[in-house]
């Protein structure tokens, strides 16, 4: 038996114990204020608690337990019982109540167990297909990376804009599989950032650059405000949240129109950073807020992408031990920002 088993064992013994020492408790307390005192729901709460807490022998044992303190408490504070029959009666009819509690209990967990496993195999297999397929993926994006460049023998013009269509395609697949793997490692309750000191206002300077390239094809001006100490220093995963601010800036110009402006904010506060990207584009509706950064979901139905990309980016973000939202204004813009703490907890 390993020592976390054993911790294991020990802590819902503990448990179980106290709520024994629980119900004898509240026995004392009925015994001493009388009859008026006694309540099924006094004497419910410690078997609920551990039942669900500990498991099904745990909540057995406390049904015993509150039936005969509760038992006990009548019989010496009420009137005396000729026979014996009528606490025997109070006694199986207490404890069938509350075993019936148990069972309900039990189900109810059992079910939202069973739930959480199918969830888990379907995310598992859903990865494992995802991944499987990358490398036929890559094979098929070598062999017509050949085609193009001619080394398979010549082709027309017209074969060359097919072949340059399909290779569009396939790397549009490969992004989709490749953001549902990072989500499915941000879901798994293994992931554990890696945080060293990131330089964040060089990381903003660099995406900037890299996103001025797809800015200047629709006339999309991109202003960086930063403080004057251009050494803004936090403590996170750099490539994560690389990989945010990269989303952020993609998405502001895939919604920002011809001429539009998209503004970088960094603002160096006391305990954190803040990094706000807003745009003028065609910004977000009322309705669709509140669920923006689900997975898969999507504001609108001609918008491309995986549906994937907020919802990593509010994962890596909080995983960090930050906090990022978003505010807009449908027709005039949208402002999405993300805090980092300097120092990873």
């Amino acid at each position: 038996m390993s020592i976390t088993e054993i911790l294991s064992k020990q802590s819902k013994s503990f448990l179980t114990a106290l709520g024994i020492v629980l119900v004898m408790l509240i026995g004392i307390i009925d015994y001493l204020t009388g009859p008026s005192f006694s309540s099924l729901t006094f004497y419910l709460i410690p078997i609920i608690l551990i039942t669900w807490f500990v498991g099904r022998t745990a909540g057995i044992l406390m049904s015993v337990a509150s039936a005969l303190t509760w038992v006990i408490a009548d019989m010496t504070t009420g009137p005396s019982y000729p026979h014996i029959i009528i606490p025997l009666w109070n006694l199986l009819e207490r404890l069938g109540t509350f075993f019936i509690v148990v069972y309900i209990l039990l189900r109810i967990a059992k079910a939202e167990e069973e739930s959480r496993r199918l969830e888990r195999e379907r995310k598992d297999m859903l990865s494992m297909f995802a991944h499987d397929m990358k490398n036929p993926l890559i094979t098929v994006g070598g062999f017509l990376s050949r085609l193009i460049s001619g080394k398979a023998g010549p082709l027309t013009e017209k074969q060359v804009n097919y072949v340059e269509l399909m290779r569009n395609e396939l790397r549009r697949l490969e992004r989709y599989i490749t953001d549902f793997l990072e989500l499915s490692r941000l879901e798994s309750s293994g992931y554990e950032p890696v945080p060293v000191p990131f330089n964040m206002a060089a990381a903003l300077k660099m995406r900037i650059e890299m996103a001025r390239i797809e800015a200047d094809k629709k006339d999309i001006n991109i202003q960086f405000e930063i403080p004057e100490d251009a050494a803004v220093m936090v403590s996170a995963d750099a490539i994560q949240i690389d990989r945010v601010i990269a989303n952020l800036m993609d998405n502001a110009i895939k919604y920002t129109g011809s001429g539009g402006t998209i503004t970088v904010k960094l603002l160096d506060r006391d305990a954190d950073v803040l990094v706000q990207v807003a745009d003028t584009g065609i910004g977000i509706t009322e309705e669709h807020i509140p669920h923006i950064f689900n997975a898969f979901y999507r504001a609108g139905r001609d918008a491309k992408g995986s549906g994937l990309g907020l919802s990593i980016a509010k994962r890596t973000v909080e995983a960090n031990g930050g906090k990022i939202w978003v505010e807009s204004v449908h027709e005039k813009g949208s402002a999405f920002s993300f805090t980092l703490p300097k120092q990873y907890a």
